[in-house]
């Protein structure tokens, strides 16, 4: 029972809590503070509608209302203001209350502040006729008015920025500017108030501008410095020197915020130093240099936390900028469920043309009937005999015709030899059955073979569909976890890069696993042409302070854009050449080959033949490479990409249509070579050492079978290796003139020359001349150099 007490106490406790903090939050204070001090801030003489302008525009926020509303009230009467201002304001603040509602109707801002200006207008108006100096004081009034009116035009920004911080993705100028205002003129309401000597407001206002300019830099430090130095003239604290003074120490202070803040403080007491002692000269009072070093030794004992919880409000740093990064997430988050139900889409589709139901024979139980019936229409509808056999010896006449059923799908036709005595002696015209039942049967049997092709095309699709299911999961797990962009890096690059006069359109920095990253530049082509090989590269080697290598270049001549990836320097380049010939002089050659780096600094070289000769085996082997470059460009796993082109060529023709596919991936990191072949010839690695190696398959060609299996081979490859892959046509130019199959092992280890284009030419030109010049099938040489990035 005590225990249900108190917890019954407990939970009534809770909700206390949460009732108090519905009201009474950080913004709720901070408003509060911000209300108790502007509304003490006096500008000139007596003025000092600061306070009631910023409730004006707080009010409109139903939970702010009341609270800031006390305080407000409370500052005007603490103030040491006269005690007609006092009643002026108070009167104000309360007209401003009752009318709440319709204020909070409004939505211009511009009109909210008319009517605050026109509310306290008659009022000090009226004030001003009760005084001796009426027409001063009438001017003063309209005086008031407008700055009543500014007020709140200018503090609507920073009440609206502190209100929606979690909403803003950076904050603009009249932010800021609204920002320093609201802090600057609450230190001014401050007053007088010291401790031991030590102005609270000095410490106060030299701490905020250094906070700004470690934050924000030279162009947030100088605009805080003038706004410190403005609220101090208006309240006559300083003469206005000072605003100079404290806009050009802020300016220098910001300037070394890439530093450290240590740096940036250094730079504010040194500099305000110079000029004050310029000004006012070396034995001026030092009252306000020590209030100084007291607040840039509060500055230096502020814990990180609190400077990274300013820098989330203002968002000067997009790296604390949580509503970026939310963003970020929430795309990526939505694009991974769309792409997961996309997948599951995808997989439901496969299955449920795999379980589309195939009939086992050419004739089943089902069909049985229908042929017995149509059997039965042709040849007994008109028979002299149909009443015996049909009709009084029905399930006999049935079973015997079920028979001959049987035995056309035992052997696929059947004459009368085959029937049984029974029937013939019972029938009166047993071949005119014979020959209908195998008539009917084959239309069956074609109707059979029919549904095979079609139940092979409906499984082809499903892997296909199923595939392309694999392919949208394996890009969603990518998504999710390897690439992570840093937009602060790219706008430091893209500065970095401007300094050394080179101008981008488009900077993307993508961290990855491994302690590794890509950065991706988009720019106008470069006079020369080969900017990205060498300005690029230096100076990102030089920011990153690690060596870069290009991966990719988009430009190879004037004009238009060039687009250049960037990584970690590689260990291994290839330098990729290719020599090729046609059979009997054809345009179209039946062999198709690419070259290009891929994903992950690794490097694709491969060749496809075409069965046949001319334009057919031109498509075919075109068809392989077009897809293959593609899907390998879009980073799809390479048994997806080949299980693609198996199925297109299988899907694409009903004759028969088939090509090889002799495919290399190369880790240019690693110094791996990766061998995928499917009914190609052998690949050839001639080693600095003048061994040859050789990698070879026993698989089929791609179009061929609709489940392949992948014949896979890895091997080390190292600098000065030259990698050999040829078309059949080269190698079966020595096996039609009795050379056998290993002819080009002994001919690349007489090869002496270092240039791979040489060596392609070279071994085209052995090919041909064991032939005697005649070329009895397409020739395709493709040879890739290794060499030290």
């Amino acid at each position: 029972m005590e225990k249900s007490a108190v917890s019954i106490k407990s939970r009534s406790l809770n909700l206390n809590y949460i009732k108090i903090s519905r009201y009474i939050d950080f913004n709720t204070m901070m408003f509060m503070v911000m209300g108790f001090l502007l509304s003490r801030s006096m500008l000139i003489g007596s003025i000092a509608p600061l306070g009631i302008a910023f409730f004006l525009y707080v009010s409109k926020v139903e939970r702010y209302k009341i609270p800031v509303f006390i305080s407000t009230l409370l500052g005007i009467l603490l103030s040491t203001n006269s005690m007609s201002y006092i009643l002026k304001y108070s009167l104000c603040l309360i007209i401003f209350m009752v009318i709440n509602k319709t204020i909070k109707q409004i939505n211009s801002v511009w009109k909210i502040a008319l009517i605050g200006a026109f509310v306290l207008l008659p009022i000090s108006i009226g004030q001003a006729l009760l005084s001796n100096k009426y027409l001063y004081d009438i001017v003063v009034a309209i005086m008031e008015s407008s700055i009543m009116f500014i007020g709140v035009y200018i503090f609507s920004y920073g009440i609206g920025m502190i209100v929606n911080t979690n909403n803003k993705i950076a904050v603009n100028v009249e932010e800021a500017i609204s920002i320093s205002l609201l802090v600057t003129f609450s230190i001014m309401g401050i007053g007088e108030l010291s401790i031991m000597g030590v102005s609270i407001r000095i410490v106060l206002s030299t701490m905020l501008i250094l906070i700004a300019s470690i934050l924000g830099g030279a162009s947030m430090g100088a605009t805080s410095g003038v706004i410190v130095g403005i609220a101090f003239i208006i309240n006559n604290i300083t003469s206005g020197i000072y605003m100079g003074i404290f806009s050009f120490a802020g300016l220098i202070s910001g300037a070394f915020n890439k530093i450290n803040k240590y740096f940036c403080i250094l730079g504010y007491i040194l500099s305000w130093m110079m000029l004050y002692a310029y000004n006012s000269g070396v034995g001026s009072s030092l009252n306000q240099l020590r209030d100084i070093l007291i607040a840039s030794l509060i500055v230096i004992v502020l814990p990180e936390k609190f400077f990274s919880r300013i820098e989330r409000i203002i968002k000067t740093n997009i790296t604390t900028n949580e509503v970026v990064y939310d963003y970020i997430n929430r795309s990526k988050n939505m694009a991974n469920s769309r792409l997961m139900n996309m997948n599951k889409a995808y997989n439901s589709l496969a299955d449920t043309f795999d379980q589309i139901r195939e009939r086992e024979k050419v004739v089943d139980q089902r069909d049985i009937a229908s042929i017995i019936d149509m059997i039965h229409n042709d040849q007994c509808k008109d028979c002299s005999m149909r009443r015996r056999c049909w009709d009084l010896k029905f399930n006999h006449t049935y079973t015997l015709m079920n028979e001959i059923l049987e035995k056309l799908e035992e052997n696929g036709e059947i004459t009368c030899n085959h029937i049984s005595e029974e029937f013939i002696k019972e029938c009166i015209k047993p071949e005119s059955v014979v020959k209908a039942s195998n008539y009917y049967y084959k239309l069956f049997a074609l109707d059979y073979n029919w549904n095979l092709r079609f139940s092979e095309s409906r499984r082809l699709i499903a892997n296909q569909i199923r595939s392309m299911s694999k392919a949208i999961e394996d890009l969603s797990q990518d998504l999710e976890t390897n690439v992570i962009l840093d937009l602060e890096k790219e706008n430091e690059i893209q500065d970095y890069l401007e300094r050394n006069n080179i101008t981008v359109d488009k900077v993307n920095y993508i961290t990855k696993d491994n302690d590794d990253f890509e950065i991706k530049i988009e720019k106008k082509t470069c006079s020369s042409g080969c900017m990205c090989e060498d300005k690029i590269l230096k100076v990102l080697s030089d920011f990153m302070g690690e060596d870069i290598s290009a991966q990719k270049t988009g430009c190879k001549s004037l004009g238009g854009k060039c687009k250049v990836t960037l990584s970690k320097s590689q260990n291994f380049k290839v330098i990729t050449d290719v020599a090729s010939m046609s059979k009997d002089g054809h345009i179209l050659c039946g062999d198709n080959y690419t070259h290009m780096d891929i994903n992950d600094s690794k490097y694709m070289v491969a060749i496809s033949d075409g069965m046949g000769k001319g334009t057919k085996a031109y498509e075919e082997s075109s068809i392989t490479i077009d897809i293959l470059e593609k899907m390998m460009d879009a980073k799809i796993d390479d048994e997806i990409i080949i299980n693609t082109i198996n199925n297109m060529l299988l899907l694409k023709s009903s004759d028969e249509m088939f090509s090889t596919l002799d495919l290399g991936i190369i880790d240019l990191k690693k110094g791996m070579l990766e061998t995928i072949k499917m009914g190609a010839c052998s690949t050839y690695i001639k080693r600095d050492v003048d061994d040859v190696d050789l990698i070879s398959s026993s698989s089929l060609p791609v179009g061929i079978l609709s489940d392949i299996k992948l014949d896979r081979k890895t091997v080390k490859i190292n600098k000065g290796d030259y990698i050999i892959m040829v078309s059949d046509g080269i190698l079966d130019a020595g096996k039609n003139n009795n050379m056998g199959d290993n002819w080009l092992i002994y001919f690349l280890k007489s090869i002496e020359t270092t240039n791979p284009k040489e060596i392609a030419n070279l071994i085209l030109d052995r090919a041909l001349e064991i032939q005697n010049g005649s070329v009895e099938d397409d020739m395709t040489v493709l040879v890739s150099k290794v060499c030290s990035a």
